[in-house]
């Protein structure tokens, strides 16, 4: 009976444990240091194709800084709202995370979401995720309106190259804004790869003038994805043109890792129906095993 007992207060103790690990809660202030030693349990929610996806991000963000939550940036904050996702966190970690994410003065956040949608966060966290991404539509307006020259006098830059650069954005969000996806309106599908086709030559050929990626250096934090966003709305073609190129960008600091990432899977996804590290949701890609992930890897020279 004793024995029994005993059994039975283990099993529960080892429960409660395996309960605590699963509804794990952070804190804004130590968010960064808490997500280093984080290992999620898979909950009875989480296929065990999400589950292997949020773990994927979560591993490479921590390999990525090498384990040191003061080298996290915006990038990285995103990398791991989209495993929390994956992970189906609570809505206080997805938006602690998102926060971080949002949190940098100079982020990328919104093109991201330009590019692959709000990608659930619109249902998970609406108040917090539709008070960011207005802004986002009304930093455009802005910036076509004004102060384009003092960024450009501020930051040392070429400013009929940021007024074209400004332009190549605008229209790559032109009907990628807010919550309805564009594809469902074959008329605005219609003009959205019009202005997919002007951007993709446009970047062409400011690409054949450079001979650079437009990062950082050229264009500034603020549209250092402008080039990459471009190429991830292109074909196989052109993304297995400027892949190397934007490897280069990533290596040089121009551009951030996460894009690159998104760029290999969005390539791969077309061509061969699998993604790396699970960034394409909603596509059907296939994750890849773990042998071709590790080649693909060390063919980029990620992480």
């Amino acid at each position: 009976m004793k024995h029994t007992i005993l059994i039975a207060l283990i099993f529960l103790s080892y429960s409660c444990v395996a309960q605590e690990k699963k509804s794990t809660e952070f804190t804004y202030e130590n968010f960064g240091t808490e997500i280093i030693n984080y290992e999620p349990i898979q909950k009875e929610s989480v296929s065990s194709e999400d589950y292997k996806k949020g773990l994927l991000k979560l591993n490479a963000t921590k390999t990525a800084v090498k384990n040191d939550a003061s080298q996290l940036n915006s990038a990285d904050f995103w990398n791991i709202t989209m495993a929390f996702l994956n992970l189906k966190e609570s809505k206080s970690n997805i938006e602690i995370s998102f926060q971080k994410a949002i949190s940098f003065k100079n982020n990328n956040i919104c093109s991201y979401i330009n590019v692959f949608g709000p990608s659930g966060l619109d249902e998970t966290i609406p108040e917090l995720f539709y008070k960011f991404y207005n802004n986002c539509k009304q930093d455009n307006v802005v910036e076509t309106q004004t102060d384009l020259k003092a960024y450009s006098t501020k930051n040392k830059l070429n400013y009929e190259l940021i007024l074209l650069i400004q332009k190549i954005k605008n229209n790559d969000n032109h009907h990628r804004k807010g919550r309805d996806n564009y594809y469902e309106d074959s008329v605005k599908l219609s003009e959205q790869q019009n202005l997919d086709s002007r951007n993709q030559e446009i970047i062409d050929s400011l690409y054949s003038i450079h001979k650079s990626y437009l990062g950082k250096s050229l264009v500034g934090e603020k549209f250092s994805s402008v080039m990459w966003a471009v190429v991830q709305h292109s074909n196989t073609e052109m993304m297995s043109e400027y892949i190397p190129v934007i490897q280069k960008a990533v290596k040089e600091n121009e551009l951030d890792v996460v894009p690159f990432k998104m760029l290999i899977d969005r390539f791969y996804g077309l061509k061969y129906g699998y993604q790396v590290f699970g960034s394409q949701s909603g596509f059907g890609f296939e994750l890849v095993d773990d042998k071709k992930r590790k080649e693909i890897e060390l063919k980029y020279g990620i992480n």
